[in-house]
């Protein structure tokens, strides 16, 4: 498929294969992400999508293969470089891991707080830019996660992974028990995101309709590899089977 994005190799997975004791998760996964582009990752349920993402962030590394982040190999890099490396990746995990410990507008501004000495009262001012996006309101800021709903703190957490703004953002199931209207709205952040700071974004996602509006790009992990990918419009003329079964299990309705 012609890459229709900059030239510019953002991610590139290579070979990686990654298992638990005797069981094999992921087994020779390939792929490149571009400058620009934004590409859906999807799934079953344990096709190892959320162990894809651990591995590029360096949480897991791989038994095999290479992982690469703006040219430089993650695979066994030292901590210290690891870490400016993820200073420009914004992330979310699936169940939000945010800080019990911290109000919410310091979960928000947590990373950059540290690096660029932020005040409180700056700090609370940009938590407040970002969550009004969210459409949440400002009573949410010095609560705690655990005052909120989880569908707050879903957002709360996206918050956090857009703030900054990360040339690089990486989510996983971002509008996972969300309600129609929210999940919309995240999408749009989705791509507003990318666009304003020329960024480049990975979502793992069991939405389809999220994936028709966010991505440029989608691959389909099944059986440890992966078994099918192109665009969100090939993706729904596809003949693929197992693309055709996972569109028909997920949302019947997007099919042409």
């Amino acid at each position: 498929m012609k890459n229709k994005f900059n030239n510019k190799v953002i991610i590139e997975v290579k070979n990686l294969t990654k298992g638990f004791n005797d069981t094999m998760v992921l087994n020779n996964i390939n792929f490149k992400l571009f400058e620009g582009e934004s590409l859906a990752i999807i799934g079953a349920s344990g096709s190892g999508k959320s162990v894809l993402l651990k591995n590029i962030i360096g949480l897991l590394t791989p038994d095999k293969g290479s992982i690469k982040i703006n040219g430089l190999e993650m695979v066994n890099l030292k901590r210290s470089a690891k870490e400016k490396v993820l200073l420009d990746l914004g992330i979310t995990f699936q169940h939000g891991a945010l800080f019990d410990s911290l109000q919410n507008w310091e979960n928000i501004v947590f990373k950059i707080r540290n690096k660029d000495k932020l005040s409180d009262k700056d700090g609370k001012k940009l938590a407040l830019s970002i969550i009004e996006q969210l459409g949440l309101n400002s009573e949410i800021l010095t609560l705690y996660p655990s005052e909120i709903s989880g569908g707050m703190q879903k957002r709360v957490a996206i918050a956090r992974a857009i703030c900054g703004d990360p040339k690089v953002l990486l989510f996983d199931e971002p509008t996972s028990g969300l309600d129609p209207v929210t999940g919309s709205l995240i999408d749009k952040l989705i791509k507003t995101a990318v666009k304003t700071v020329g960024g480049s974004a990975i979502t793992i996602t069991h939405d389809m309709s999220s994936v028709c509006r966010i991505a440029d790009k989608v691959i389909l992990i099944d059986k440890q590899t992966i078994a099918w990918s192109g665009t969100p419009e090939d993706m729904l003329k596809a003949n693929n089977p197992k693309i055709k079964d996972f569109i028909k299990s997920t949302n019947p309705k997007l099919f042409i």
